[in-house]
């Protein structure tokens, strides 16, 4: 862990596992304690947690089911319980679930919203209530906003809902808390593709590089480090927002 005393606490949720574990692990390792949200994850967060604790750092791992709003509600309460206030918040949580216009039901456009963008959304009104100056909200959102298609319908219209949330918050927190957000390229493996599959797309961008969890973990630190920005969102994609050969997801794109 990390020498530094004064970090505050940070609530990061979907922190179990991916890229929300990958930014438990930079902050703990930077000397802030963590509280680990997890829905169906317990066995890793609980396990995430204990070995921040080991290393000497402090971290908490605390279920909710965000689908819930009142769980959502009450979850920056139940961090504060554990490790004091907090300064830092990250949503990384994501229902990504593939549809089309033709083919979406309530139900599904409702869990994607009600978890990539309500939670979100209520999280954030209780983190601000009780964030100190120089916190920071940091949003996870999709490259593909930048760079439009029909593809996870569902879920690119709750990252969209966040997009505007994002931009909304940066001024009605201001001065006192800062809000910034990445939109990612394909930066991770999912059920959706092969290992070959995912090492042809993860560099098929104008950079013949993806990101990778480092890159979205830098884009945090430096959010975090920049007390002068806010109401920012950075691109973290390989170019992959700009390339208009792409007129079908790329996750869509495989079934072509």
């Amino acid at each position: 862990m990390s020498d530094e005393t004064s970090r505050p606490a940070a609530l990061v949720t979907g922190g179990a596992k991916r890229l929300g574990r990958a930014f438990v692990e930079a902050l703990a390792a930077d000397g802030h304690p963590v509280a680990i949200h997890y829905n169906s994850s317990a066995g890793e967060a609980e396990t995430l947690a204990g070995e921040i604790r080991a290393a000497g750092g402090r971290a908490a791992a605390i279920g909710a089911d965000l689908a819930d709003a009142a769980a959502a509600e009450t979850l920056v309460e139940r961090a504060v319980d554990a490790l004091g206030a907090l300064g830092v918040l990250v949503n990384s949580a994501s229902v990504f679930e593939e549809d089309m216009p033709p083919d979406v039901t309530a139900d599904s456009f409702r869990r994607h919203m009600d978890v990539n963008a309500l939670a979100p959304v209520l999280i954030s009104k209780a983190f601000a209530a009780q964030a100190p100056r120089g916190s920071l909200i940091f949003n996870l959102l999709d490259y593909k906003l930048f760079n439009i298609n029909a593809d996870f319908y569902s879920y690119t219209v709750s990252k969209a809902a966040l997009k505007s949330v994002t931009e909304m918050l940066a001024r009605a927190l201001a001065p006192r808390v800062r809000v910034n957000a990445a939109a990612p390229g394909l930066t991770l493996p999912s059920p959706y593709h092969s290992e070959a599959e995912f090492a042809r797309l993860h560099d098929d961008n104008p950079l013949e590089r993806g990101p990778t969890p480092a890159d979205l973990v830098a884009t945090l630190r430096y959010f975090r480090d920049t007390p002068s920005v806010s109401g920012q969102i950075l691109a973290v994609d390989g170019g992959q927002h700009f390339d208009r050969r792409l007129t079908r997801d790329v996750f869509g794109a495989l079934g072509d």
